[in-house]
């Protein structure tokens, strides 16, 4: 009886869990790529290097 609703837990958490490992797979790729590309200025500002010594 305890196997039987064990395996119906699981059979019925599979699908939500899939969903969220994928959710945080498509999280790290979007942080993991968002730090290639530079933010844009607000309108008005300047980029100004910074040298250091």
């Amino acid at each position: 009886m305890a196997v039987q609703a064990a395996v119906f837990v699981s059979k019925r958490l599979q699908p939500p869990v899939a969903a969220i490992l994928c959710l945080m797979a498509m999280q790290l790729l979007n942080i993991s790529l968002s730090g290639c590309h530079e933010e844009p200025l607000p309108m008005g500002a300047v980029r100004v290097a910074v040298s250091h010594r």
